[in-house]
């Protein structure tokens, strides 16, 4: 988790490999200086590795008077009043590692996270689409829902469009205790034990593996 100097490089390092190298969606790894990051003051990035390795990161953006990235596209008004929000962004991993689940467990340690620290009673996220313009199967099925059409994020070169969507995850649970989708492995992975992680109190959440973000 990025406590240390070294482990918030190892994002910038996460974020040249992914980003420029392999996808090739931003020249330079400070591009995102004046845009995403200028949330790092509240912001934390949750790392994993493999044994010294990085090999993937997500960060976590609780709501705030500065608001949250996907302000930008979507207005929130209707959907703040009695809530609190927090947006996931930058989840990736290493080529080499994927398909083994990764990001999916950064995902975890990030709802977790966001529950504990920041009582979270929606996630936003700002995602790709898939091959059809829409969600993908992945995060529908946990329980995201578009919250506007597709449109080109002019941050990241040559990307598929992408969707901000939202989860409530007071609905997740309830949909993870209920019926057909008490099968789904997805929701019980996230949402089984909820009961369990949501219950310790915010003072707690410095066991959380986070700390603040790279600037």
């Amino acid at each position: 988790m990025a406590r240390t100097e070294k482990e918030r490089a190892d994002v910038l390092r996460l974020r040249d490999a992914v980003y420029v190298q392999d996808q090739e969606r931003l020249a330079d790894a400070a591009d995102t200086a004046g845009t995403f990051d200028r949330f790092d003051g509240q912001a934390q990035y949750i790392v994993g590795y493999r044994g010294d390795e990085p090999v993937g990161t997500i960060k976590v953006v609780p709501d705030s008077p500065l608001g949250l990235p996907c302000d930008d596209t979507v207005d929130l008004t209707a959907l703040r009043p009695g809530n609190r929000l927090v947006e996931f962004g930058h989840l990736m991993t290493l080529p080499a590692v994927r398909s083994q689940n990764i990001g999916m467990v950064l995902m975890r340690e990030a709802l977790v996270h966001s529950v504990r620290a920041h009582r979270a009673t929606h996630i936003l996220g700002d995602f790709f689409v898939d091959d059809s313009g829409g969600l993908r199967d992945f995060y529908r099925e946990i329980g995201f829902t578009a919250l506007h059409e597709p449109y080109r994020d002019i941050r990241f070169q040559g990307a598929p469009l992408s969707l901000v969507a939202v989860l409530d995850t007071a609905d997740a649970v309830r949909r993870a205790r209920t019926g057909e989708h008490r099968g789904s492995r997805l929701l019980q992975f996230f949402f089984g034990d909820y009961d369990t992680y949501a219950a310790a109190p915010p003072k707690e959440a410095a066991h959380a593996r986070t700390a603040p973000a790279a600037g």
